[in-house]
């Protein structure tokens, strides 16, 4: 007979199990509704621009300073988030199997993640001896793997969708072996490549003539993006373990892990000033994560990663009637905003280790949870103040409830929140922005409390 947490190891690398089967079609999804109370979150940032997100070039920014923190109030918020997918597949005499797959998700009327609302869509060929091969539109393991582990406890935002990697690649190819017996387990292998679309400027052929007839050295074409993950998954009686690497050259560059891997543009910087030593950025993160089953209702969660980034300049793209001026930020449309750079226009090496842990106890049709995950200080040098100096902790105490009375993959939830900044000032480096992570700014408040309640329905 199956271990319970050999089945739950199992569909948690698989695809859903909770589908409708219409012949060879598949149709699965859920359907999630949350509310949220903040006591100490922002209402948005003051005099908000593309030049310099994170506000931290004061005082060299314009007057008024650009893009800082506004006051905290008591806020309140809404999450509608919705995900279907369909599929078809057909299992041939000798085991072969072809099969298709389409996954969109919808946040708050919106695409979930910008610009994208397909996060998978492929055809697939597989056999239980060769293993599997996918080609087209592939989510990442370094978000949904880190988001499986993180949901539980109600820590996603924090967990897996912050720090270094990508969400979504758009044109990508991926193997998974077959399953391997060991005795003291099961192990599971699998590469993925993935590419994307060169991201010329918006204003590259105008560029592209006044470099020809003015002898400008300082526009670099863009890179053609290029990326590899690679994925482990180890489970027997007690425990789910996996390892994720996951390596990127000539990306734009953040710290939003559920975005889509697109192209930096290069630098139409076409002033001396502009990108000094421009390079085409880098970025890697290394995940181990894991669940450990001391019994059927105590399950411990952990998980400890490793972000790198190169750093990326801002992006300058001059319109065709401006001249270049240099340090100066208006007549640009700044489009790619760039990662830990400072006020000496380069771009900055950095490293961050994040940790999560959790503990989750079972009883009947109630689940409680408790944990947290730390954001520690990044190791860089550089001139500016980008959060590289700040620490952010965040804690979440939650119970789960399933409702079979209503319908059988009905789930109601709540928790009690808390986020903790070691500073004031910028968020620490894997935080894509001063308030993504919870609502709280550090450069005006170093905590805050929340409370959520919230309803999710599997289908």
């Amino acid at each position: 007979m199956s271990s319970p947490r050999l089945v739950l190891a199992a569909a948690l690398f698989a695809a859903p199990a909770l589908a409708a089967q219409f012949g060879p079609l598949e149709i699965s999804g859920f359907l999630k509704d949350e509310y949220s109370l903040c006591d100490n979150c922002s209402r948005g940032v003051v005099n908000p621009t593309p030049y310099d997100p994170r506000g931290v070039l004061t005082p060299t920014s314009p007057n008024p300073p650009v893009n800082q923190g506004g006051q905290s109030y008591d806020t309140s918020s809404n999450l509608g988030l919705a995900m279907l997918t369909i599929g078809l597949k057909h299992e041939f005499d000798d085991a072969f199997k072809i099969s298709a797959k389409a996954s969109a998700r919808v946040r708050n009327g919106a695409a979930d993640i910008y610009n994208q609302y397909l996060i998978d869509g492929y055809v697939g060929l597989s056999h239980p001896v060769y293993g599997a091969l996918k080609v087209g539109v592939l989510s990442s393991r370094s978000w949904t793997r880190a988001d499986s582990f993180a949901y539980p406890l109600g820590l996603s935002t924090a967990w897996a969708e912050s720090g270094a990697g990508y969400g979504v690649f758009k044109q990508a190819i991926r193997y998974t072996s077959p399953q391997f017996d060991f005795p003291v387990g099961k192990l599971t292998l699998e590469a993925t490549y993935a590419t994307a679309n060169r991201q010329y400027p918006i204003n590259y052929n105008t560029l592209t003539k006044t470099i020809n007839t003015t002898n400008y050295q300082y526009f670099y074409l863009p890179p053609t993006p290029q990326l590899v993950e690679l994925f482990a998954q180890f489970s027997n009686q007690k425990n789910l373990i996996e390892l994720i690497y996951q390596q990127s050259w000539g990306g734009l560059q953040s710290s939003f892990t559920k975005g889509a891997f697109t192209g930096a543009e290069g630098s139409p910087n076409t002033s001396a000033t502009g990108a000094p030593g421009y390079q085409d950025p880098t970025e890697d993160v290394t995940i181990i994560e894991g669940n450990y089953w001391a019994s059927p209702q105590w399950r411990f969660t952990y998980g400890l990663k490793r972000n790198e980034w190169s750093g990326q300049q801002q992006q300058c793209d001059y319109g065709s009637a401006i001249t270049p001026t240099g340090a100066n930020f208006t007549g640009c449309f700044w489009d790619q905003a760039g990662f830990n750079y400072a006020s000496d226009g380069l771009r900055h090496h950095a490293i961050e280790y994040d940790a999560m842990a959790g503990v989750a106890y079972t009883l009947r049709l109630w689940t409680f949870t408790f944990g947290g995950v730390r954001m520690n200080k990044a190791y860089t040098s550089t001139p500016t103040e980008w959060g590289q100096s700040n620490t952010a902790t965040f804690l979440n105490l939650g119970v789960y409830r399933k409702m079979p009375e209503i319908y059988k993959n009905l789930e109601i939830y709540g928790g009690l929140g808390r986020i903790m900044f070691g500073r004031q000032g910028p968020a620490p480096l894997s935080m894509p922005n001063n308030t993504a992570d919870g609502g709280v700014d550090p450069r005006t408040s170093q905590a805050g409390d929340t409370i959520t309640i919230g309803a999710n329905l599997i289908f």
